[in-house]
Formats: C-alpha cells, structure tokens, sequence
C-alpha cells in the first residue's frame, strides 16, 4: 500500500510540473512568471478555489481537482488559462499578462442543511438557474478525467442528500467586475454522484459568453 501511494504521488507531482510548465517559466531572479502570450490570446488566470468540505469529506485536495476541471472547461482555441498561486492574485495576474481573473469557493453540506457559508467573493448577485445538461458537463468531465485530479474523481466522496455549492466571479485585469458572485447548489441523489461538474461547466459557459461579449463602457 505505501508503495502504491508513493507511486500516485509520483504521478501527481509529475503531471503538475509538465503542466505548469506549459504556461509558466522561471525568471532571472528565480520567480515563476508566465510563459509568452500569443497575440490574440486571451489568458484567464485561474485562482486557486477556496473549499469547505467538511472534515469528514476523503478527497483531500478539492482546490487542485477544481482547477484543474475548471481548465479544460475555459480553454477554447482563442483563450488559454494559468493558475496564479500567490496570495496577490490581482498582482500576479498583471505579471503573468492575465485579461481576467476567475475566483470560484465550494462548499459542501452532509445529507443538505443549508449555504451559510457561501457569499465569501463578495454578496451574491444571484444564484445561476440553468445547469448544463450531461452532455456538455458530461464532456467536462471525461476530458478533465485525464488529469492527475479532478472534481471527475473527486466524486467518490460525494453521499446521498449531500448539497454541493458552487460560488464564481470574474474580473478582468483592471477589477472591472465582468460576472459578478454567482452561486448555484446540487444536491446529490445517490453516493458517488458528480453533481459539481454541471456547475463548473455554467460558470465556464457563462464567462466564456461574458469575454466573448465585453461590457460596453
């Protein structure tokens, strides 16, 4: 068994560093910057989500299965993301030459009980009403099943009646607030059910629709 786990551990560190490597390299000074924009590119830094599981959730780390999930979802042939991993995302953002930052939070409730603690981006300006069907979620999911971790296989700690909530805003580089806090919830009908995907995949859709139409000043 320690075998085995170590082995996981390897893989894991592994494909975290061929993916990192993909959009970061290090500097003269020994920081880690961005690697090159492309011209007409647009870079969506991707902050690291915050996560309230509960202590009795098994997944052990649901920030890294959410990005990475949250990246196949805002990648399109046009637009690419990095993760900023600073606790200045707004200051990493503008030295890794992001156009929008994406903060998301996920919560989880055993067997329901409420949302007390979502509403920590900033006030809800509403809860999202259309989930995406299976088939665009479903595609999510497969796709970001590739990865090391993702909310794909995260799933396995989600019970029958727990309620997942999914809170997200988008700003673009200079703060002007592209989509405000948004929230949306799902509760579980059977163990083992992904119920976060469906969510990550609205908010990817509804950005995605957002930096496609820019707000007019």
């Amino acid at each position: 068994m320690y075998k085995i786990r170590l082995i996981t551990l390897a893989v894991i560190a592994s494909f975290s560093t061929n993916m990192l490597a993909q959009t970061a390299v290090v500097l003269p000074d020994g920081q880690m910057g961005a690697a090159p924009k492309k011209e007409g590119v647009i870079r969506i830094g991707i902050v690291s989500p915050l996560a309230e599981m509960g202590n009795d959730f098994s997944f052990a780390d649901t920030p890294m299965a959410v990005r990475n999930t949250l990246q196949v979802a805002l990648t399109e042939e046009k637009i690419e993301t990095i993760f900023l991993e600073s606790a200045l995302p707004e200051k990493e953002a503008r030295l890794k030459k992001c156009d929008y930052i994406f903060f998301s939070k996920v919560t989880r409730k055993k067997g329901g009980g409420g949302f007390g603690g979502m509403g920590m981006l900033g006030g809800l300006a509403g809860m999202a009403g259309m989930i995406p069907g299976v088939g665009i979620a479903g595609a999510i999911a497969g796709a970001a099943a590739s990865t090391a971790i993702s909310v794909a296989s995260m799933s396995g700690g989600f019970k029958s009646k727990d309620e997942v909530g999914y809170e997200y805003r988008v700003l673009a580089a200079d703060g002007t607030t592209i989509v405000p806090p948004t929230a949306s919830k799902q509760k579980a009908k059977k163990d083992g059910e992904d119920v976060l995907t469906p969510q990550l995949a609205q908010a990817a859709k509804v950005t995605l629709e957002k930096i496609a139409k820019p707000p007019v000043p």
